[in-house]
């Protein structure tokens, strides 16, 4: 949107906030208040029965806010009882995502302990990070595709969604695996209002430039309310978390439509579509972290003088030093002429600079038919496409550069819902079964190899003189590097952007996925329950170089070429449940699949073996889930431990991308509603993680500096190598043991109220020699309100103790984490945002 518009739309919603009069309501339209997500229409007066007369009423809507745990879902295939479904499920509402003010995925660690924020260094967090592991995205039950690890991939607006479900575990087999996943997330977006017209605007000011605003309306179309809408647009210069550190942004606009139509009283059709675009400049963190960093704020200065190439002679173990700005050979680093300790500002941020930026265009439409044929039959159709652009550039001072110029994904699945008609009192069964389908046609860059994070002196201005010059095929294929495709070849279209091949992330690839799939539930008596499930994902993949690609990197003159693969995927997953007593069940839950390893967003490389195509993945889980009060109070505990495959940092031409890793831990999550004016959720999460490098080789983790900073200072050795650790098993770094999380609301019947959450986590190693700790943290944050039937004023206050805490640049799953000790990236202190709203 162009700023001209871009202006009115904020001027109309400043108007909306203090000139808007209260609306009056008819008795017609309060006698039954709607709920937002419901979409059928209302039933109309049959002839004959006389209307009340016209009176002019206010009302509001009374309803929980929480999830009960008699709630249901469709997170597992069918709409199922949360405390029926074999798994952890969190339902958060629509309140709950206001009561944070929820705008990206690391918000969602207030609500559930298996969710742990993380610093997805130089890059937007797209998916959240569920028990250590990224979780992967559905939109009403549908993958949203293009992301990698939980990065790169669009970000999320959560201001078109009534609410979201948070599922631990791997993916359930009617929504479909794409990767190994510690958890799932579904989106449940804004429906139309059937009953009448609805609408609300918003507009928020804060500390660090952080401006949102926001308009949704809605409404039936004609008179036979048949026919529905739903509008939202929201915009955002500037969000707090990203405004605070030097140079970072993020500026969003995004527009969110819904169509449903009834034609019958069996039929819905209901169609969604969005587009966003979003402009932002990640914050990177601050390099050479050292526990003098850490604790005290102190930073290893020093200048950048030079790199070295390999040993000549044992006598030389660093190899020639070359004084000046250039590449190093892996394995062999940069020089730095070390200071002194100084103390360096928070808001310090390694990508301050001009030259760094990153945009995405992200359009999406979904459609999904439901037919209820008869009582026992149900089919239901969901159809998704999306489009994404994206181009991420960060040349200084750590050269990375990743660019969709398309990418193109229709999905389809279609599913038959069955009921057979009892036969006897003892046993019944419901089936979900189906077929889906998907295609996806995209073309990926992605040059990052040699990382020179370390060089760069933080008490200085940051500019080109600290980024490492790109490698010519000439110098690639030199003694010292002895790699060709360590070249970094200019990217088409796009001027002073590299890339790299052979990476296991650059490729031009169209993949078509058909899955078929079946969820057996047996019931037999009232307390014994079987959930059977199955799905065999079939791929049939064509991958090739992307365009750009010399001749000279590929077949024949070297072993570089397309590559055409089939591969099928099967999964399988057995839960029985137990009712012990009327308030109490128990389940227990296996799942073993293989799902795929992935490039960078989310589809195949040429290079990619049979190995990648089957990456076996396996889950045990056992819980209780307990009910009590009424219905009022509801207690989960549950044990897990989850096996797969992570990616790992490959250079280019290696041949190791991923190694095993196993997660274990204990959950406890509650909740607690006793009445409309009070509610209270909480959880607490023991984890622990593995990376198992015994069956690799000989090989152990890749890492970019095997060292902290203040060694290199102290013993005068160089930073940024790129080396292999001995083979073992290393628990993970960038990853606390312990979660916890409480979040409180109460309201007074006046209309005002108050809401506090806290979150903490355990401390966190950075980086495989486990010598730098982050220590423990918490935040406290509060939200106060005035809320009326046609007008609130909120109030959010963020780390009220201002308590200053450290994360790791990458957790446990990322391959980024092989460079922990190339940054560390300090948290958000105190900040404030105040919002105005108004229902019309």
């Amino acid at each position: 949107m162009d700023a001209p518009l871009k202006k009115i739309s904020q001027l109309l919603i400043i108007l909306l906030l203090f000139g808007i009069q209260p609306i009056e309501l008819t008795a017609q339209s309060t006698l039954s208040i709607p709920d937002p997500t419901q979409t059928s229409p209302p039933i109309s007066t049959p002839p004959g029965i006389s209307q009340l007369p016209e009176v002019t009423v206010y009302a509001q809507e009374e309803k929980p806010t929480t999830a009960a745990p008699k709630e249901q879902s469709s997170v597992y295939g069918p709409n199922l009882s949360i405390m029926e479904i074999p798994r952890d499920v969190l339902h958060v509402s629509q309140e709950q995502l206001k009561t944070v003010m929820v705008q990206q995925v690391n918000d969602l660690v207030a609500f559930n302990p298996s969710i742990n924020p993380t610093q997805a260094t130089g890059n937007v967090v797209s998916e959240p990070v569920i028990r250590g592991l990224p979780a992967t995205m559905f939109r009403n039950g549908m993958l949203v595709g293009f992301s990698s690890g939980g990065n790169w991939g669009p970000i999320l607006n959560f201001n078109a969604d009534d609410s979201i479900d948070t599922v631990t575990g791997p993916v359930s087999v009617v929504y479909g695996p794409q990767e190994f996943a510690g958890g799932y997330v579904n989106e449940i977006t804004k429906q139309p209002f059937f009953d009448r017209f609805h609408g609300d605007a918003f507009y928020t000011v804060g500390m660090y430039d952080t401006n949102m605003w926001n308009i949704d309306i809605g409404g039936p179309i004609g008179t036979e309310k048949k026919l529905a809408y739903r509008f939202d647009y929201f915009g955002q210069e500037g969000y707090a978390p990203y405004n605070y550190y030097d140079g970072s942004y993020l500026n969003r606009e995004c527009g969110y439509l819904t169509i449903t139509w009834n034609p019958t009283d069996n039929i819905q059709i209901n169609w969604n579509g969005e587009i966003d675009q979003n402009d932002f400049l990640p914050y990177a963190g601050i390099n050479r972290p050292t526990q003098n960093l850490i604790n005290s704020g102190l930073y290893q200065s020093g200048s950048w003088i030079g790199y070295y190439t390999p040993p000549t002679s044992p006598s030389k173990p660093f190899g020639q030093f070359h004084p000046g700005q250039g590449t190093p050979p892996p394995g062999f680093g940069y020089a730095i002429n070390w200071g002194p300790l100084v103390p360096i500002s928070t808001r310090a941020n390694l990508f301050n600079t001009p030259l760094d930026t990153s945009r995405q265009l992200y359009a999406v439409s979904q459609a999904i038919t439901t037919i209820q044929l008869n009582e026992e039959l149900k089919i239901v159709n969901n159809t998704l496409f999306e489009y994404y652009q994206t181009n991420v550039a960060q040349p200084v001072p750590d050269p990375t550069w990743v660019v969709m110029p398309y990418g193109l994904n229709l999905a389809d699945r279609l599913e038959i819902l069955w009921t057979p008609e009892k036969e006897n009192s003892w046993f019944s069964q419901f089936f979900d079964a189906g077929l889906a389908f998907r295609f996806l046609s995209d073309e990926e860059y992605s040059g990052s190899w040699h990382p020179t994070s370390n060089q760069a002196d933080m008490t200085k201005p940051i500019t080109l003189a600290d980024a490492s010059i790109p490698v010519p095929y000439p110098v690639a294929i030199s003694p010292a590097y002895n790699n060709p495709f360590l070249t970094d070849i200019p990217i088409p279209s796009h001027p002073g952007e590299y890339f790299n091949v052979d990476n296991f992330a650059s490729t031009q690839c169209n993949f078509l996925e058909f899955s078929p799939f079946v969820l057996d539930i047996l019931h037999f008596g009232e307390k014994t329950t079987l959930f059977l499930g199955a799905r065999v994902d079939s791929y049939f993949v064509n991958a090739q170089p992307p365009s750009g690609t010399p001749a000279v990197l590929l077949a024949p003159y070297t072993n570089y070429e397309a590559t055409s693969t089939s591969a099928l995927l099967p999964q399988i997953t057995i839960s029985p449940t137990y009712r012990i007593l009327p308030w109490m069940s128990w389940y227990a839950t296996y799942y073993f699949g293989q799902t795929t390893a992935q490039s960078i967003l989310g589809t195949f490389a040429p290079e990619f073996t049979s190995t990648y195509y089957h990456q076996t993945q396996s889950l045990y889980e056992t819980g209780l889930k307990c009910s009590f009060l009424h219905d009022s109070l509801f207690l989960g505990l549950s044990a897990y431990a989850q096996s797969g495959f992570i990616p790992a940092f490959v250079l280019p031409g290696g041949t190791t991308p991923t190694v095993s890793a196993d997660i274990q831990g204990v959950q406890l999550q509650g909740s607690y509603q006793p009445n409309n004016h009070f509610w209270i959720n909480f959880g607490f999460n023991y984890m622990q993680g593995y990376e198992n490098w015994t069956q690799t080789d000989g090989v152990g983790p890749t890492t970019f500096t095997p060292y902290t900073a203040s060694v290199a200072a102290q013993y005068g050795l160089p930073v940024s190598q790129i080396i292999s650790l001995a083979p073992g098993i290393y628990p993970f770094i960038g990853f606390p043991k312990e979660y916890g999380n409480l979040m409180l609301s109460y309201k007074f019947n006046s209309g005002f109220g108050i809401s506090l959450w806290t979150i903490e986590q355990g401390g966190q190693f950075l980086s495989y020699d486990y010598s730098v700790r982050a220590p423990a943290w918490y935040t406290i944050n509060a939200s106060l309100f005035y809320a009326t039937k046609h007008w609130e004023i909120r109030i959010w206050l963020y780390n009220l103790t201002d308590h200053h805490y450290w994360i790791a640049g990458a957790p446990g799953f990322t391959p980024a984490r092989s460079a922990n000790l190339e940054y560390a990236a300090f948290q958000m202190p105190f900040w404030a945002q105040a919002m105005v709203r108004i229902n019309f």
